[in-house]
């Protein structure tokens, strides 16, 4: 494991526990903010609970190597369209909050593509078979006799 990679880790596993905590404290303030379950009140706890699921699809994608999973393009997008929701958040409400989430949204993104990273290519193709033109005449495979081991 390289130096950068464990760098790019650890810098994920912070950005996925801010981005948790507060999507926690988030979900847990609704009670508090809103007096009646009204659709402001299903929004706010919509948002803590979105981003919650967010931090938990990258803690079981963050592992001591980067993520072979074929799941993991998956969280790629979903934290690249969360971070511009996060920045469009922080346009609408500039409160600190905003920013640490944002911070946290797009902290996962840079790291993601380290510890995320896209799948190998497939394997090139077998090549095909030369077939010989129409009427061209057929060769035999050449024949072996051995009277023993073959020869080394």
């Amino acid at each position: 494991m390289s130096a950068a990679f464990r760098w790019f880790r650890a810098v994920h596993l912070a950005s996925t526990s801010v981005v948790a905590v507060l999507a926690i404290v988030h979900s847990g303030l609704t009670a508090r903010l809103y007096s009646s379950w009204s659709p402001d009140a299903v929004w706010f706890l919509g948002t803590g609970l979105g981003l919650l699921l967010l931090a938990v699809l990258n803690w079981t994608h963050i592992g001591s190597e980067p993520c072979e999973r074929p799941s993991a393009w998956v969280v790629r997008w979903a934290n690249a369209g969360f971070a511009v929701f996060g920045l469009a958040a922080v346009a609408a409400v500039p409160v600190p909050q905003a920013y640490a989430i944002a911070l946290g949204l797009v902290g996962q993104v840079v790291a993601g593509r380290w510890t995320l990273p896209r799948p190998p290519p497939p394997p090139p193709p077998p090549p095909k078979k030369k077939t010989p033109p129409p009427g061209a005449p057929k060769t035999a495979p050449p024949c072996y006799i051995f009277l023993g081991p073959p020869p080394k």
